[in-house]
């Protein structure tokens, strides 16, 4: 079993391709506020790379809270996070 600590990163809404960690890490969870349109939030490993995570989320307003099962989801490059207009996420990561 894998032991590390866990961090987290904000991202705003309307974003394309930002930062959330820029290094080798794990996926582990994030938490998303859903507008009342919905969108697709993705998630990228490195800023150019292949989009590892994807979520549509319903056109329904609220918060929706994404645990990632095992040890998480490897993003060798780095997360960097696309979110639509009006939909943040908060980003879990070891």
């Amino acid at each position: 079993m894998l032991q590390y600590d866990v961090k987290s990163a904000s991202i705003a809404a309307a974003q394309t391709d930002a930062a959330a960690f820029g290094g080798r890490v794990r996926l582990k969870g994030l938490v998303v506020s859903v507008p009342v349109a919905g969108g697709t939030l993705t998630l990228k490993n490195g800023a150019a790379g292949t989009t590892l995570f994807s979520f549509v989320a319903p056109a329904a307003a609220g918060a929706v809270n994404i645990s990632i099962p095992g040890d998480g989801i490897v993003f060798s490059d780095g997360i960097y996070v696309t979110t639509p207009a009006n939909m943040t996420a908060v980003v879990f990561y070891g």
